[in-house]
């Protein structure tokens, strides 16, 4: 082989050679990186490899999650059929012991619950900002019902009062003790031990909890009648929507706010 061959083919290995441990760095910054964003982030992949042993402690887990559940549906069923509390007592004080305490207390357990359930507060203003957009639409379409209704609008000097002052408090202290329990504890627990479910199991959870905690208070006051049916339908609409707007945003902040609105009408249109 001439000088000039070998000298060229020297080159082309080396080129090759460079090119090579190039791409194969690139291909390793790339996994890397993957694997970082999916350990931080809240829905990770269902088709992760998970073996029947991890498959059964996330339902040993899970069970025992379900079972506190239905334990403080208890708990607060037993309350409001057999107290009478004032209704500030019960959405400040009450509604912070049944349903505040134990999210406080998985997300002091669990780094990624508490990490995840969306109460950074780089997350405070972008949440502001879609819960006023979505309480708008949720507060307009309820008003709207209740104008097709027959019912009166209430008037512009009422929202200049303490009554509805008042009402917007205990409206926004529901907001935030019902967000944290019936979205980000359930969601964000499901997907730290079980990231294997799918996000549909998980929103038929949601939607079915948020339902056994409303329907009995509604089915002692209107008992089962269509209006009640209308009353769930309504309120299936309601969770569902805000289920969407929290996995899509992580953002508690963003349906404490849209809640606000939503409850702040229910509030003042039914005195």
């Amino acid at each position: 082989m001439s000088p000039a061959k070998s000298k060229t083919s020297k080159k082309l290995q080396q080129l090759k050679q460079k090119h090579s441990d190039s791409g194969l760095k690139t291909v390793k910054k790339v996994i890397s990186k993957s694997r970082k964003n999916s350990n931080g982030h809240s829905f990770r992949s269902s088709t992760e490899s998970v073996t029947p042993s991890q498959v059964k402690e996330s339902l040993r887990t899970l069970y025992g999650f379900f079972f506190l559940e239905m334990s403080l549906l208890v708990l607060w069923v037993a309350y409001r059929g057999f107290t009478t509390f004032p209704v500030w007592f019960d959405e400040g004080v009450a509604k912070a012991i049944v349903f505040g305490l134990p999210v406080f207390w998985f997300a002091a357990r669990s780094k990624f619950v508490a990490r995840e359930i969306g109460l950074d507060l780089n997350r405070l203003v972008p949440g502001m900002y879609m819960g006023l957009a979505i309480g708008g639409l949720y507060g307009f379409a309820a008003i709207l019902s209740e104008v097709l209704g027959g019912t009166e609008v209430a008037g512009a000097a009422f929202y200049l009062t303490s009554d509805f002052w008042w009402l917007a408090f205990l409206a926004l202290l529901t907001a935030w003790w019902e967000s944290l329990f019936f979205f980000g504890l359930p969601i964000q627990f499901i997907r730290s031990v079980a990231s294997w479910v799918s996000e549909s199991v998980i929103m038929t959870f949601v939607v079915v909890f948020f339902l056994l905690f409303h329907s009995p208070l509604r089915i002692i006051v209107t008992g089962a009648s269509p209006q009640f049916l209308v009353q769930m339908g309504v309120l299936t609409l309601f969770v569902i929507g805000q289920y969407l707007v929290y996995t899509r945003t992580k953002n508690m902040y963003a349906i404490v706010l849209s809640h606000l609105f939503w409850g702040l009408v229910i509030q003042v249109y039914s005195m």
